[in-house]
């Protein structure tokens, strides 16, 4: 069952110098998603256009998918910036460029 994308995100992703990514990332990446004021992380699929590679250090727009996120969605907004972290470790941040749904 295919998932709808929820919004699109410009992230920004850290290198491994930084804690973050140690090598590249492709469409299908899972991580955590952090929000301000929200007590609880959610898991989102990251899908790349033309399914290109993600290296540590780069910047791309991404489209993301949240998973068992339903109630929160309403809460969501363009400008809305969040932390992505993979094993507890942040290995980026975003913002929130446009709404899907």
């Amino acid at each position: 069952m295919k998932k709808n994308v929820h919004f699109k995100a410009l992230i920004n992703y850290y290198d491994s110098e930084r804690g973050g990514l140690v090598s590249p990332i492709s469409s299908g990446f899972r991580s955590t998603l952090t929000f301000p004021l929200e007590s609880k992380s959610y898991l989102g699929i990251q899908t790349f256009s033309d399914d290109e590679l993600i290296f540590p250090g780069d910047s791309a727009t991404v489209d993301i998918t949240l998973i068992n996120a339903e109630p929160f969605l309403e809460k969501l907004y363009e400008g809305m910036d969040f932390e992505l972290s993979n094993n507890s470790q942040t290995i980026g941040y975003g913002v929130i460029t446009g709404i899907l749904f």
